[in-house]
């Protein structure tokens, strides 16, 4: 007996080919709408599915595979089921080979209104999908043309498809069905604008591999990058113009350090080590900025991953690879000359990063092994207005500009951290300690190091100070002002001491942990 197969694919890609070599393979082929009329064009004999039926399709062919006749023959676990119907109308069918409405590539399309995305919502071919996945025991699925080789190969050499194939194949249907549906309720959720990620008590996540990535924290660790579509979720877009493979701490340093650089307007440079900020400027030109946020600390710049948040010149790019061992250089874009010059050095990579500009409210994440947590990204912006001076010793306007530089800083430093900044640029950075004393220690050491002065400085930490040490160390330092948020119970002792040594102190009033 004939074995029959139904195709209807929106991915028409080798169907054609594939078709042919299962009709020689003694399958009979039913077939729908717009794929029927491909096959028979490409001279492939198909039974279009209303004669097939014996049902007209109908709402402009919304309506053509929900028939019994269709779901019967797929979902028959054999022969004797379909004789206990009591009607010669129904045979078996034995293969199934559908990809759905391309509702993802209708969205991303600027000019796609509502209604025809809610047109591009496909319900015949994910019943037909789910349908044929749960009975794979006996009948074969296929949503991608990249399988249809391997199931041919199967049938000219077993005459059928194995079990293990078939149920590998059923997996993949409820991954895509899942992915699709993820999608579709994502797309009606962003409706309502600024709807409330955390008011819902469930939510699809899905994910599509993007790329295999060189290794992951380590070289014993195999990784690969996937792209989270669900929306809401803060957005990390970039193309890589050059260089070889990424690893899984080029991109979370690139991550950090473009977040950082992005909060500029002016012309800005960030340059990461290990997920902190190891040098971060803010002046006229790019040219400058990478000059001064290079020497804040020239060690720690090593190896590093460098930022900007402005097009970026081949004559910059040549700076930085002849002064320096780079592992990434991003920016909204780059001029023509710069892939040329950075083909002196093959190995480091251009990453071309969009800006954000989704002004609705977004969400960051971070995983606990089977656990997801997700908030609210930490975008609260500080002006001098919100500024609450504490001390006797008012801040100059400079030093309130350089206050509020030093908050954007620390909000991507890691906890404790410890920042000294002076016209607009860092001069020394202390993160990561488990005390605040610590950090602020291994900042100085580091000024000391590579002779900068930070007499006159700005010193920022991103939570409060618990006790005094900090701003005894700071006068010792020669620091002019501090910026902290407040609210240790301390507080009162701690403006004291910054009272006595003349020092002036703002409180932000608002905490940036980062851990």
């Amino acid at each position: 007996m004939k074995k029959i197969a139904l195709i209807s694919v929106s991915d028409k890609t080798d169907i054609d080919s594939f078709a042919s070599q299962l009709l020689k393979n003694d399958y009979t082929i039913i077939s729908t709408g717009g794929t029927a009329q491909y096959l028979e064009d490409k001279g492939v004999n198909i039974i279009p599915i209303s004669k097939f039926t014996q049902f007209e399709e109908i709402l402009e062919g919304r309506v053509k595979t929900l028939h019994p006749i269709i779901h019967a023959g797929i979902l028959a676990k054999s022969e004797k089921d379909l004789k206990n119907l009591n009607n010669s109308k129904y045979s078996l069918i034995d293969m199934v080979v559908v990809n759905l409405y391309p509702f993802e590539k209708a969205i991303s399309n600027k000019n796609c209104s509502f209604d025809d995305a809610i047109e591009n919502i496909d319900i015949g071919g994910p019943t037909l999908l789910r349908a044929s996945a749960k009975n794979h025991q006996r009948v074969t699925v296929l949503t991608q043309p990249s399988d249809y080789s391997k199931i041919l190969d199967e049938i000219e050499t077993n005459g059928e498809v194995k079990l293990s194939t078939r149920r590998y194949l059923a997996a993949k249907v409820f991954t895509l069905i899942s992915k699709y549906d993820s999608m579709i309720s994502s797309y009606l959720k962003k409706e309502p604008k600024n709807l409330d990620l955390l008011s819902q008590d469930n939510f699809s996540l899905n994910a599509s591999r993007l790329s295999e990535l060189r290794y992951g924290e380590n070289p014993h660790q195999k990784a690969k990058l996937y792209q989270v579509n669900t929306p809401m979720l803060t957005r990390f877009e970039y193309s890589q113009l050059s260089g070889k493979s990424l690893s899984f701490n080029n991109l979370v340093d690139t991550e950090s350090a473009f977040s950082c650089v992005e909060q500029f307007k002016e012309p800005s440079c960030v340059i990461v080590k290990h997920a902190n900020p190891c040098g971060v400027a803010c002046t006229g030109t790019l040219d400058k900025a990478y000059d001064y946020a290079y020497k804040t600390d020239p060690t720690s710049a090593f190896g590093g991953i460098i930022t900007f948040n402005k097009k970026v010149s081949s004559k910059l790019i040549e700076k930085i690879i002849n002064r320096q061992f780079v592992e990434v250089i991003a920016a909204p874009s780059f001029d023509k000359k710069s892939l040329d010059v950075i083909k002196k050095k093959p190995n480091i990579r251009l990453l071309q990063i969009k800006l954000k500009s989704n002004k609705d409210k977004i969400y960051e994440t971070k995983l606990l092994r089977d656990k997801l947590l997700i908030q609210e990204k930490d975008e609260k912006i500080l002006s001098k207005n919100n500024l609450k001076v504490v001390t006797k010793k008012k801040p100059t306007a400079k030093q309130l500009a350089d206050m509020l530089f030093a908050f954007k800083v620390s909000r991507y430093v890691k906890s404790n951290s410890i920042v000294f900044v002076k016209n607009n640029k860092t001069l020394a950075i202390g993160a990561g300690q488990m005390s605040r004393i610590d950090s602020t220690n291994i900042a100085y050491n580091k000024s000391k190091k590579e002779k900068i002065s930070l007499k006159g400085s700005i010193m920022a930490s991103e939570a409060f100070f618990p006790f005094r040490d900090n701003v005894d160390l700071a006068k010792k330092i020669g620091v002019s002002a501090i910026i902290q948020p407040g609210g240790s119970m301390n507080d009162k002792k701690i403006i004291d001491v910054a009272n006595k040594h003349k020092i002036a102190m703002c409180f932000s009033g608002i905490r940036v942990f980062k851990h």
